[in-house]
């Protein structure tokens, strides 16, 4: 048994002397493999590897201040959020360089210009969508009317998501709710509901790969989450919560979720000084590698389920 024990600890020694060297000599790419990490880290979600088919990649677009994910899994595209007005030449030119001629899902975490600006422009290219989901809150923006004007329009299937809700991105992928909660909307101090602390919170799975992803979350939806999620926030990856705010990506939180790395986009030079040095500083000293589109450009996220890589744009 000793004998046992201690080939075992050789072999995680070696493969952690091997992932830092790797880190060091290319600093923008990473390569790992996924232990399993107990079954009190899995939702009822969670696929088992024998349905899975083919591979995984997540895109965290470069389209400047905002969110843009697209996610592949064998033919089908899923997009959550689609970045600002300003960068919709950009995110069509984006999904045209990835050969995207239509999308199985997008998902729209809350109804702010720089999540779901883009959408109109995904109409405009006369790209299929197979079905919209949003948290349900409605704007009075000209965005978001027209948002909801083109889905009319176009007849697209359309409807919230809510904890507990679970979306099918295909082959065996899927997309497990935690947040918003249906009817309990966080309000804000003026006692309406806030559209980043109801942002969609939810976590991607495919095999043993996790990546939870948390639109503008702040503070109070943070909390939330800690109290009635807890452990089942637990995911290899992180995209952190309103670009790197200072009142997102609180120490308990990252706690929760536990993530080997995170991405952040956001835009160059910007105006609100995101990502904030203190929701960097937090990350850090929980020993969280950062990938950030501002200087990065789009991170790309591989997986078979088993092991995953992550390469950079620069």
């Amino acid at each position: 048994m000793q004998y046992y024990i201690k080939r075992w600890l050789t072999y995680i020694t070696l493969v952690i002397v091997l992932v830092v060297g790797s880190l060091s000599l290319s600093g923008c790419n990473l390569e790992a493999s996924i232990p399993n990490m107990g079954a009190a880290n899995h939702t009822t979600a969670t696929q088992s590897n024998d349905s899975l088919s083919g591979t995984l990649d997540v895109y965290t677009l470069d389209i400047g201040q905002g969110d843009s994910h697209l996610i592949k899994v064998g033919d089908d595209y899923t997009l959550i959020d689609t970045g600002d007005v300003d960068h919709r030449d950009r995110l069509i030119a984006l999904l045209k360089q990835y050969n995207v001629s239509s999308l199985k899902n997008v998902i729209i975490t809350h109804p702010h210009a720089d999540h779901m600006g883009g959408f109109y422009a995904l109409i405009k290219a006369g790209i299929p969508i197979g079905h919209v989901y949003d948290n349900g809150m409605e704007g009075s923006t000209s965005v978001y009317k027209t948002y909801l004007k083109n889905i009319n329009k176009k007849q697209i299937p359309h409807s919230a998501l809510y904890k507990g809700a679970v979306v099918d991105l295909g082959h065996g992928a899927t997309f497990t709710v935690y947040a918003p909660e249906e009817g309990k909307y966080l309000l804000d101090n003026k006692g309406r509901p806030d559209p980043n602390d109801n942002s969609i919170v939810g976590k991607l799975t495919f095999g043993k790969f996790s990546m939870l992803f948390t639109g503008d979350a702040s503070r109070a939806e943070e909390n939330r989450l800690i109290k009635e999620e807890n452990t089942k926030l637990a995911s290899r990856v992180l995209k952190v919560g309103h670009h790197g705010s200072a009142s997102s990506s609180q120490k308990d939180f990252i706690r929760s979720v536990r993530p080997e790395l995170a991405v952040i986009s956001v835009g160059l030079h910007n105006d609100y000084g995101h990502p904030t040095s203190q929701a960097l500083k937090r990350l850090a000293e929980e020993k969280v590698l950062v990938y950030r589109t501002d200087t990065q450009g789009t991170i790309r996220i591989h997986t078979d389920g088993n092991t995953w890589s992550v390469t950079t744009e620069r």
